[in-house]
């Protein structure tokens, strides 16, 4: 993703990985969005990636202009109707994503007790903290072992 570290940033997470196709559909559709978002008539300097198969992700660097209430709400709409379009789910909150020998997958968050207790997951496992809030913790918090992540208060 080509922000800066303090790019402001999104996260919405798929349960399955997106095919190539989907993601093609994702990357095409967000440069139109953010070819034309604005706030309060002032362009917004922003972009739509996919990472890891699995994470749409809305940047935009509020250097230039900051996302208002109304733009971010655009695209929160730009997210549903890429739900709609393509039958998927982006903003269930309790879908967490772990890497789990050494594939990405999506579990509910009421799962970790249980795969914890079966020794399927521990504290040192990699999960995927999409709180983040920046580009530049995108970067550097994105990936994180469970007992750092917010996740762990669920255990």
């Amino acid at each position: 993703m080509d922000m800066p570290a303090h790019a402001r940033a999104w996260v919405y997470k798929a349960a399955r990985d997106l095919g190539q196709a989907e993601q093609r559909l994702i990357r095409e559709r967000g440069a139109v969005f953010t070819a034309s978002w604005a706030a309060h008539g002032a362009p917004l300097d922003a972009c739509v990636d996919v990472l890891h198969d699995r994470f749409v992700v809305v940047a935009v660097d509020e250097a230039q202009a900051q996302a208002s209430g109304c733009s971010i709400d655009k695209s929160v709409g730009f997210i549903k109707q890429l739900e709609q379009d393509l039958n998927l789910m982006l903003t269930d909150r309790m879908v967490v994503v772990v890497e789990r020998e050494g594939r990405v997958q999506g579990v509910r968050l009421q799962e970790l007790p249980s795969l914890l207790a079966e020794g399927l997951i521990g504290l040192d496992t990699i999960v995927f903290d999409d709180l983040v809030a920046t580009v530049g913790d995108l970067r550097e918090r994105f990936r994180v072992r469970l007992a750092d992540s917010w996740m762990r208060r669920f255990l």
